[in-house]
């Protein structure tokens, strides 16, 4: 299979959220797509979110497809090197990596959350520390606003540096 498809190889060649199909047979796929949610190198496997439900799966038996049309895709230039394609790539230049649509959306999305969510929770910190509150309340505080929006983690992170960085 890896060698009919240069595009099914290891888990790292695949990220989170690309589109994929499984192999039935040799040249017989899933009708259905499944979306890569988790990827496990440590144990060669992926975890992916199909109609059905979530299942491991090898990364051998799946293949990448275009997250609309559900046709096959390569990432990679696998052609052979030969004198034609140098004197094409002289004269016309490489075909020009595309970013793909939801990539495209996805920064649009952190963009968002980063300038909108980020920016007001800085703001209550800071507010919170001009007030002289200790981080703890401070954490109380913004914890009831931001707790369904942000995980524990951005929360703490963001009081611990802008109480650092203005004790400093």
């Amino acid at each position: 299979m890896p060698a009919l498809y240069p595009m099914t190889v290891a888990p790292e060649d695949f990220k989170v959220g690309d589109t994929v199909r499984k192999s039935i047979s040799d040249r017989c796929f899933t009708p259905y797509v499944g979306v890569v949610t988790n990827i496990l190198p440590s144990i060669y496997k992926v975890d992916v979110q199909w109609p059905r439900g979530s299942i491991r799966e090898d990364p051998e038996e799946l293949i990448l497809v275009h997250p609309i049309f559900g046709l096959p895709t390569v990432r990679t230039d696998s052609g052979y090197s030969s004198y034609d394609k140098g004197i094409s790539e002289k004269f016309y230049g490489k075909i020009p990596k595309q970013v793909r649509p939801y990539e495209r959306m996805a920064i649009r999305v952190a963009h968002n959350f980063a300038s909108k969510t980020i920016g007001k929770l800085v703001d209550d910190i800071v507010e919170c520390h001009q007030k002289k509150l200790s981080e703890v309340q401070t954490y109380n505080r913004v914890y009831g606003k931001f707790a369904s929006i942000c995980s524990d983690y951005i929360i703490r992170s963001s009081i611990e540096r802008i109480y650092k960085s203005v004790e400093e």
